[in-house]
C-alpha cells in the first residue's frame, strides 16, 4: 500500500494557484521553497505541484508541511465558474459585489472579462446573459 497505509481517510481538495493569499510563516515559506525546487527540476504543472506539496501527508521518509489552510468566501473571491453557473442565476447572489473574479474556467476569457466589467462596473444588468454556463460555444 505504500504511504497510503498511514492515511486511513483522506479528503482531497485542490486550490487554484492563480489567486491566493499566503501569510509569511515558516510553513508557507517552506511550501513555496518546495514548489520552486520541484518546478526548477521537473517539467510539471505549477498548480498540481502546489497542491501536491500542500496536501501530501507525512509518512516514513517524508515530512509533510504543517501549513494551515483556509478557504476564502468563494462568493467574494470567486472564479468564473461560480459566477456564470451560480451567481448570475440567483437573485440574492447577484446583489453581491465580489472583491475579485478569477476568469479561469472558460476558454473565451476576454469577452467574459469585458462582460464582467460591464455588469459590475458599468451596471449593465444583462451583460452576463449571452454566455453559456460552461464552454458550449
Amino acid at each position: 500500500m505504500g504511504w497510503a497505509r498511514y492515511a486511513h481517510t483522506m479528503r482531497i481538495w485542490v486550490y487554484n494557484s492563480g489567486f491566493f493569499y499566503i501569510r509569511p510563516t515558516i510553513p508557507s515559506i517552506e511550501l513555496l521553497d518546495r514548489v520552486a525546487d520541484r518546478l526548477s527540476k521537473e517539467k510539471a504543472w505549477d498548480q498540481a505541484v502546489f497542491n501536491e506539496e500542500l496536501f501530501f501527508p507525512s509518512h516514513p521518509g517524508y515530512t509533510g508541511l504543517h501549513a494551515s489552510k483556509r478557504t476564502m468566501d468563494y462568493y467574494l473571491f470567486m472564479n468564473s465558474k461560480v459566477l456564470f453557473k451560480t451567481v448570475r442565476r440567483d437573485d440574492k447572489l447577484k446583489k453581491l459585489k465580489p472583491v475579485i473574479i478569477h476568469v479561469n474556467y472558460h476558454p473565451d476569457k476576454l469577452p467574459r472579462m469585458q462582460a464582467i466589467v460591464e455588469y459590475y462596473v458599468n451596471g449593465k444588468q444583462d451583460a452576463l446573459d449571452a454566455f453559456p454556463d460552461g464552454s458550449e460555444w
